[in-house]
């Protein structure tokens, strides 16, 4: 039984709460048409649960300042049942669902019952089910991560968030997989970039994935010599919003050549500018990263060019002194810029 239903079968009981405070003329016709819909079914029903919203609208809306428990908790019940409507019936109103919610979250405080909290929450997972076959799976995350904290009982949006990190990590993952071997196949750089997003997709749903932690540690040596251009390479883009929380540097940065000399390390690193200004190069930007956490600060040799244009490419070669420790990745961090090149 969908949200819907169990709101107008089994919340009607809540209707019983006794309150001091008079009625007002709009609460009295929401109760009216709200007591006649316990009588009725199907569009008749759909018709005086409407009313009662719309009165009862009017009646928490007039005096915001002396709102009963059963005025406020029928408001909430016929609120969540109208909203319910519009998410079971499709897409011609879909726009007025944040608009219905922010209404209950307004009025939701402690004298809404537990019963009627739960419902809530149990609406706000079944959004989340649309936006996850949608392929909106960051926003359905989100929207469990707000059925959670307004539930009676968080265990159904926990195991909800569990199952769907899990399977979206699983996925992730053996794209990962199959990019990685086509990658090894076909000697194409791309598809081991792929592979590397794919990877860090998988991470940002199950960050304890061991397969994708030790896929993204072999991907991060095959890739230190090339771009991570996810944009060029990911078409079409899955998820918009968890793809700009991956494709997060637009500063990209490679490392064709690195050899170490006895206490410092030579690079030749290649550097794209995607970000909105020009850059000023210089070695004190740029910074090895240890296991450890230590930072190596670079010493130049050349920067060409010295300014880097926004879309233009730079070749530099610099020198770092050799970390005690494996190096982790290489750093560019200059003012508000920040780009990471990881190396394992």
């Amino acid at each position: 039984m969908n949200v819907l239903w169990r709101l107008v079968t089994g919340l009607s009981v809540l209707s019983l709460m006794m309150s001091c405070a008079p009625r007002s003329a709009n609460q009295k016709r929401g109760d009216a048409a709200y007591n006649l819909a316990q009588k009725l079914e199907g569009n008749d029903k759909r018709i005086q649960l409407k009313t009662a919203y719309m009165y009862y609208d009017k009646a928490i809306k007039e005096n915001p300042g002396q709102i009963s428990p059963t005025l406020r908790n029928r408001y909430l019940e016929v609120t969540l049942v109208r909203a319910s409507m519009v998410l079971n019936e499709g897409a011609a109103h879909m726009d007025a669902i944040p608009l219905f919610l922010d209404d209950i979250d307004k009025y939701n405080n402690q004298e809404v019952s537990p019963e009627l909290k739960q419902q809530y929450s149990l609406f706000l997972l079944q959004m989340a089910d649309t936006s996850s076959k949608k392929g909106r799976y960051d926003e359905a995350l989100q929207t469990i991560d707000r059925a959670e904290k307004v539930a009676s009982d968080p265990s159904p949006a926990v195991n909800k968030r569990q199952e769907l990190r899990k399977s979206m990590a699983q996925e992730n993952f053996e794209l990962a997989e199959m990019d990685f071997a086509n990658g090894k196949l076909n000697k194409d750089p791309e598809d081991y970039i792929k592979a590397e997003f794919w990877a860090l997709t998988a991470l940002y749903f199950d960050s304890t994935h061991e397969g994708a932690k030790k896929i993204l540690k072999n991907l991060r040596k095959e890739n230190a010599s090339t771009y991570s251009a996810y944009l060029k390479v990911i078409d079409p883009i899955p998820d918009s919003a968890v793809f700009k929380k991956i494709n997060k540097y637009d500063i990209l940065m490679a490392i064709p050549t690195m050899q170490r000399r006895g206490k410092t390390i030579t690079t030749l690193i290649d550097m794209y500018n995607y970000s909105y200004n020009p850059l000023k190069l210089k070695a004190e930007h740029f910074a090895f990263v240890d296991a450890n956490g230590k930072r190596y600060t670079a010493k130049g040799v050349r920067i060409t060019p010295e300014i880097l244009d926004q879309e233009h490419e730079a070749k530099l070669k610099l020198i770092f002194p050799a970390p005690s420790a494996a190096i982790v990745k290489l750093e560019y961090k200059n003012g508000d810029h920040l780009s990471e090149k990881f190396l394992m």
